[in-house]
């Protein structure tokens, strides 16, 4: 009896010694600047983002919070540096469709999206339109329609992403559209102002300055709802057509940060989606501020999954099978 109640008691401290650590290093945390990885250009709506809630987190969490953009490898460059990240709660960076979805069923990647992220949650939406030249002879959805039953039309965009809707839109109604990729958002708009594409699906933040300027023209919402700032422009399932480009993106962790360190980190984000004025500067950038937390974000990129994959099949996009 005495010898298994010392077995007993040798367990418990050992126990203990192993949960010391952790507890300490928890209780440690922030020790320095955390690291906030933006897979896109400096400018982008998701980097002007990512450095609206940076400044929010270092009142909440009592460190500097350096945005570093890690741009490249189509898109996969920024994922894989995060999953290989030191699991100390100092790196987190963006997760979205291009990282869980597209990115790793286009090419190969070195990372499991489902198993390399620890997901903490979704902080915002892109909003997409689709537009054309503003003298140009396409000046509605129905003429985009039309003429692309016609003859082949063009048009531009910079992400995958972003022309599920267009993808949609030609399957739907037999129009003959291309997708004509480039660099960046702006790159895109502008082609489409030059007339070099006959039309273009990008986010608030790329086609609203050519909107107002007078240089585009704006055709439907390629989003769930109407653009706040132009509420007489209507979806396009609102016309009739069931498609949709979904934006949403958040932040995660690389798998195997201390759990006392990952909940606090989306207690964080999460009271800094309940401020007003961060909602306000995220809304004023044209983007939709949204919060899930990380267990219903990763849900809703395990559906779109299931909605995106067999386009990229249909349209040839996915990579092939080992």
């Amino acid at each position: 009896m005495r010898r298994r109640t010392i077995l007993k008691g040798g367990v418990a401290v050992a126990a203990s010694a192993v949960a010391a650590p952790a507890l300490a290093q928890s209780s440690k945390w922030p020790s320095r600047e955390i690291t906030l990885i933006n897979p896109n250009a400096a400018g982008a709506s998701t980097d002007l983002t990512a450095r609206i809630l940076a400044q929010a987190l270092e009142k909440r969490l009592g460190a500097t919070v350096i945005v570093k953009n890690v741009v490249g490898g189509a898109g996969a460059l920024g994922p894989t540096t995060l999953a290989q990240s030191a699991p100390d709660g100092h790196t987190f960076g963006l997760v979205a469709i291009s990282s869980h979805v597209a990115v790793p069923n286009m090419m190969n990647v070195t990372y499991d999206p489902w198993k390399a992220f620890d997901v903490l949650g979704q902080v915002a939406a892109l909003r997409y339109g689709i537009g054309a030249r503003a003298d140009g002879p396409i000046k509605s959805i129905e003429d985009l329609v039309a003429q692309g039953k016609q003859k082949q039309l063009t048009y531009s965009s910079n992400n995958v992403t972003n022309v599920v809707a267009m993808f949609q839109l030609a399957k739907l109604s037999g129009a003959k559209l291309r997708w004509v990729v480039f660099p960046g958002g702006v790159e895109s708009v502008t082609a489409a102002i030059g007339g070099h594409v006959d039309a273009v699906i990008q986010t608030v933040a790329e086609m609203r300055p050519q909107i107002e300027a007078g240089k585009l023209r704006f055709l439907a919402s390629a989003a769930e709802a109407r653009w706040p700032y132009y509420p007489d422009v209507k979806t396009l399932r609102e016309m009739g057509y069931d498609a949709v480009s979904n934006g949403p993106f958040g932040y995660a962790y690389p798998t195997g940060v201390e759990p006392a360190i990952r909940d606090r980190m989306e207690k964080a984000l999460a009271d800094c989606m309940a401020e007003e004025s961060v909602r306000k500067q995220i809304d004023n950038l044209g983007i939709e501020p949204i919060w899930r937390d990380g267990k219903a974000y990763a849900a809703l990129l395990k559906k779109i999954e299931g909605e995106l994959v067999p386009i990229l099949k249909d349209t040839g996009m996915a990579k092939k099978p080992a």
